[in-house]
């Protein structure tokens, strides 16, 4: 849940990171005047905050940190108020400690609302700034380039124009909501939402002063600007410690000594839950990373790693994870114990699990126990069986004993044990594993059991017999025999549909010259036996199409048999002549069989009846292998009664229960039925070709053409037989560690040469291939030096492949890792083994003017594409770039993307090379224009002479003076001075008592006339000729020697020719001064010379 938090939490919490760009009356006390208190009798007050507020000694203080609301009954007594005048950006801006997550912001202010304003969050502890939300209730005006009031998603960036009117002039609120409740949120941990609602700095940007006109307060100071200022009576900023979900508390970050508990304060560190860990709870706990990261609630909570109880360690990873189909994705590290593997599960190479012990016993991976002699790869084992690498012809657990007819176990032999090479007809059983000695069926000697016993002359091969025990299955298929053996076990398929024309599994292939023998025990009853022999004829003639039907030969004479004896009847081939063209044909023999005589079965039958059974041959039909057409019901009734009495009774059908379809059998024979690919009259065994005899019958044995001997396996275990280099059930699978068609190779991770008899040995690059740590395609050793050369993977090197090339990076020591490239964007040589780390992959020495744990960015002073190699040097202006970014000897620090140089206040431009509007001076990194904005048409002045655009009646560079040709105080009213502007120097009029300045030549009030001593041509007043000086001179003259004479003149009374002659002087001056005012002429003139002689004189 969201957590909504009064201003004294998160502002509470960083009282000292609250800072604001302009605050009044800090270097001294400043006056300012309120609009609103134009009408009462004190209107401006002072503002003195260099001390902090204090209702009782300090209550003109108006800090930043007022606007923290403490909820006292008088908390309009204080505010923050910026510095008054034409200051319009001015900015608040609050740093906090940690990430947190932002609800809303409500300024309320003391002063008019601003008419532009903007807030800005950061994510990054200040070093990029993102916008909220602009306010202006004339946005097109100020921001002319932001989208107006309605957002289309809950990410775009609008003006608002609610909150910057006139009204109210003071308790005027500015609110902010970080989500617009107007948008659904299905999932409030989306990226996209948790980057508009989380912040690590909020600041917000006053960039115009609301103005009003100056007819009520009037014009009493030269700087009109005194009530104009931002005051805002408290800032609440509402929100939560930013923990994903995974906390329900949160306390102070370790290390500010700033910190102090306060009711209702929010601290940055969140207190975890979940198994997670980290200021913001975004991290899994140590040794809970079995499953990513989630933000949101218990349902996410990490999950413990399962090593085993063998690692304290693990980490996450994602290939794992999605490969278990989002199961698991721990993997333990430096597992114990002897153990490895993801969840340190299994037990190391030459180690095993003890089957007594749990797996996260310490103690349960206990050595390989194998035999030097008999064991391959050093000793190498199973991890869970502990069944040692035997050698192609050693077996047991630990490769101890040779297999089944081998002997002679020796540690030099790449085999381990020999054949005993004895011959499977002749041979009784297994030979013996020391010497190697077979041992041989009766009749059989030699060695290894190859020869049979000559009754005759040792030339005589014609009669050559074989015993054969009548137990002895053909298990394994056509044998193939030495060359010139005359017997071949011919195994015979059953078709489904098909007759069996049979008795066995299959056939005997006997050469002509060759001879068998029949082993007969288990007689019923003594009496005489009828021999017959089943056969199948096998002429090496041209195929005619049709396939040679079985038929039997009947001796001609019975034989007396007893019921408890044992009898070997022997059964010889004559050899045909080599001149015979069927010399060289064989005869495939199925069975011996002994069909009782009627005759000598006492009182079975009548006369009749022992003639009919001779007439119509019924013993032919018994001899007949396979199924039988109808007989005739004399023979079948003469051979049902005949069976009766030598078994005394009826022969119960024993139908195996789990071979046979149902209980019954036919009645003549006792044959069941059988399941698929059963057989035997009871159906109790496989056919030929098939194992595993079950309830749904038996399976083909599937034997791998390529790797058996033949189409026949063990019936109980499906075992084919294999070929020497072969194993496996269908001996598919390579011996030895070698594969290919032939077996002719080893295995990825072996080397040696199987055609050579050379044993595939594990390649060590740096473990064995199972271990997660083998590097390498195969390995190979050198002839010469016998050194071991692994063929390492792309990106490992080393002669075991133990470390990563240059340019590639992993933890080698972890199972399951490889040697990845380093992701430095093309950035470095790859060639160079210090380009990157080669445990980390941070790129370490970056080209191309490029930096960064990637090489993904330009490096400082230069900016372009890095991943393009494209990174050029920046061309900042030094004039106006920040001097702390422009060190004298690199190049200045610009956005490493896009080129922006970083410019003082008041420049811009991508190389801040041109002052902003309302700035000029460039060479001095532009300086503020200043324009009093009461006497100017704008603050934009001249970029290069910083004169502002005046009102016809003001002037001076800022305005801030009364113009050419008008005088009076700028604050109250400039007066035209009336000045004639054609008779005036510069300035034209003085600037308080507005008298003109005329300028040489010209006189009179406004400077309008031409001065004496000029012509009247206004305004040339060209000066006049010479001598008119001198005339002035002269008459400047007479006239001081009149008024020296009215002085000394004598009264009327005593001195009457005084009068006459004064009346006469003034006459004279008064024709002067005509004179004067009129243009000089020729001819006779009047000098004053001769009146100051005359009065001299």
């Amino acid at each position: 849940s969201f957590l909504l938090v009064f201003v004294a939490g998160l502002l509470g919490a960083v009282r000292l990171q609250l800072s604001a760009s302009s605050t009044c009356g800090l270097d001294g006390p400043q006056n300012y005047c309120i609009i609103g208190y134009l009408e009462e009798e004190q209107k401006c007050f002072s503002c003195d905050s260099r001390l902090p507020f204090d209702p009782q000694s300090n209550p003109s203080s108006h800090r930043i940190e007022n606007v923290i609301t403490t909820f006292e009954p008088e908390r309009k007594m204080k505010w923050w108020q910026s510095v008054n005048g034409d200051i319009h950006e001015v900015s608040i801006q609050l740093d906090l400690e940690t990430i947190f997550q932002f609800s809303h912001l409500v300024l309320t202010f003391k002063s008019f609302r601003p008419t532009a304003m903007l807030v800005e969050r950061s994510q990054d502890f200040g070093r990029s700034w993102k916008v909220f939300r602009y306010f202006s209730e004339d946005c097109s005006l100020y921001f002319p380039h932001v989208p107006k009031e309605t957002a289309d998603s809950i990410d775009d960036v609008v003006c608002d124009s609610r909150y910057s009117g006139s009204e109210p002039s003071t308790d005027g609120e500015v609110v902010l909501k970080a989500l617009d409740p107007i948008f659904d949120i299905e999932d409030p941990y989306a990226p996209h939402i948790q980057a508009l609602i989380t912040m690590t700095n909020l600041r917000v940007n006053f960039t115009r002063l609301f103005t009003l006109g100056d007819t009520l307060l009037g014009r009493k100071r030269r700087n009109p600007q005194n009530k104009y200022y931002y005051a805002l009576y408290e800032m609440v900023v509402r929100g939560s410690c930013f923990c994903n979900g995974h906390a329900a508390q949160c306390t102070p970050v370790g290390g500010r000594g700033d910190v102090f508990t306060e009711e209702g304060m929010v601290h940055g560190r969140c207190v975890c839950q979940h198994n997670t860990a980290g200021y913001n709870c975004e991290l899994c706990q140590d040794f809970h990373h079995d499953s990513p990261w989630r933000p949101g609630g218990e349902d996410n909570a990490a999950v413990w790693c399962n090593c085993n109880g063998h690692s304290d360690s693990c980490h996450f990873d994602v290939a794992r994870f999605e490969a278990s189909g989002g199961v698991s994705g721990g993997v333990c590290e430096n597992c114990r114990n002897d153990r490895e593997g993801d969840q340190c599960e299994r037990c190391r190479p030459f180690t095993f699990q003890d089957p007594q012990r749990a797996p996260d016993d310490p103690n349960a991976c206990i050595p390989c126990d194998c035999s030097p002699l008999g064991s391959e790869s050093g000793g190498l084992c199973d991890v869970v069986t502990g069944q040692c690498l035997c050698k192609a012809n050693a077996e047991g657990q630990r490769c101890d004993r040779c297999k089944p007819g081998h002997f002679g176990l020796r540690q030099e032999d790449p085999l381990g044990c020999q054949p005993c090479g004895c011959h499977p007809l002749g041979s009784a059983g297994p030979c013996d594993a020391q010497t190697g000695s077979c041992q041989c069926e009766p009749q059989v000697l030699g060695r290894s059991c190859d020869r049979c016993v000559v009754k005759n002359k040792p030339s005589q091969r014609s009669n050559i017999q074989i015993a054969i025990s009548i137990l002895m299955c053909p298990q394994y298929g056509a044998i193939p025999l030495e060359p010139g053996f005359p017997l071949q076990i011919i195994p015979r398929e059953r078709n489904v549909g098909l007759p069996i024309t049979w008795t066995g599994l299959g056939l005997v292939r006997v050469l002509t010259g060759a001879g068998l023998r029949f082993t007969v025990e288990n007689l019923p009853l003594s009496m005489d036996y009828q021999l017959v022999i089943r056969y199948e004829p096998e002429v090496n003639k041209p195929f005619s199409g049709r396939k040679a039907k079985f038929t039997f030969i009947l001796l001609d004479s019975p034989v007396c048999l007893n019921s408890g004896g044992r009898y070997f009847i022997d059964v010889t081939f004559n050899k045909r002549p080599e001149s015979d063209p069927n010399a060289s044909s064989h005869i495939l023999i199925d069975s011996l069989g002994l069909i009782p005589s009627i005759e000598s079965v006492q009182d079975l039958c009548s006369q009749t009846d022992l003639d009919s059974f001779r007439r119509l041959r019924c013993i032919g039909l018994a001899a007949e292998a396979g199924p039988h057409d109808a007989a005739p019901e004399v023979c079948e009734g003469l051979v049902k009664s005949m069976s009766a009495r030598i078994h005394k009774g009826a022969i119960a059908c024993a139908c195996d229960a789990v071979g046979s379809l149902s209980p019954y059998c036919s009645k003549l024979g006792g044959v069941c039925e059988c399941k698929p690919n059963v057989i035997g009259r009871c159906c109790d065994s496989c056919a030929p070709q098939t194992y595993g005899f079950g309830p749904e019958g038996c399976k083909p044995c599937d034997c791998d053409p390529r790797g058996s001997e033949s189409d026949l396996c063990d019936q109980v275990r499906g075992q084919c037989a294999c070929r020497r280099e072969m194993s496996g059930r269908r001996c598919d699978r390579c011996q030895g560690h070698s594969t290919g068609p032939n077996c002719e190779r080893c295995v990825e991770g072996f080397y040696g040469s199987p055609v050579s008899r050379v044993p595939c040995e594990p390649c060590l690059c740096p473990d064995l291939l199972q271990s997660g740590r083998f590097f390498a395609s195969s390995c190979q050793r050198d002839p010469e030096t016998q050194s071991l050369s692994c063929l390492c993977r792309e990106g490992h090197s080393g002669p075991q492949c133990e470390w990563c090339s240059p340019g590639y990076y992993a933890d080698l020591l972890l199972s399951g890792a490889r040697c990845e490239k380093c992701d430095c964007n093309d950035n470095i040589d790859p060639d160079d083994g210090e380009a990157c780390d080669r445990v980390t992959g941070e790129c370490l020495r970056c080209l191309h003017n490029t930096g960064g744990r990637h090489c993904e960015d330009c490096r400082r002073g230069y900016y372009g594409r890095a991943e393009d190699q494209d990174c050029k040097e920046c061309s900042c202006d030094r004039r106006g770039t920040e001097v702390t970014l422009c060190p004298l000897q690199s190049p200045c620090f610009c956005d490493a993307r896009t080129g922006q140089c970083p410019c003082r206040p008041g420049v811009r431009g991508v190389l801040c090379d041109e002052c902003e509007d309302g700035y000029w001076n460039m060479e001095q990194g532009c300086m503020r224009c200043s324009c009093d904005l009461a006497n100017s048409h704008s603050n934009n002045c001249d970029k290069e002479t910083g004169q502002c655009p005046c009102l016809p009646e003001y002037g001076g560079r800022k305005c801030d003076e009364c113009g050419e040709n008008h005088f009076g105080n700028p604050d109250l009213q400039c007066v035209s001075c009336d000045c004639n502007l054609d008779g005036t120097l510069r300035p034209s009029c003085h600037s308080e008592t507005g008298e003109c300045n005329c300028r040489p030549g010209v006189t009179g009030i406004f400077c309008d006339e031409c001065a004496p001593g000029f012509n009247d041509e206004f305004p040339a007043c060209q000066e006049c000729h010479p001598c008119a000086k001198y005339w002035r001179l002269h008459v400047s003259d007479v006239e001081r020697a009149t008024q020296t004479m009215g002085t000394l003149m004598p009264r009327p009374s005593s001195q009457p020719r005084h009068q006459l002659m004064l009346r006469s002087l003034f006459l004279e001056l008064d024709q002067i001064k005509k004179n004067m005012t009129e243009p000089a002429t020729t001819g006779t003139q009047t000098t004053g010379e001769n009146i100051v002689k005359y009065y001299h004189g």
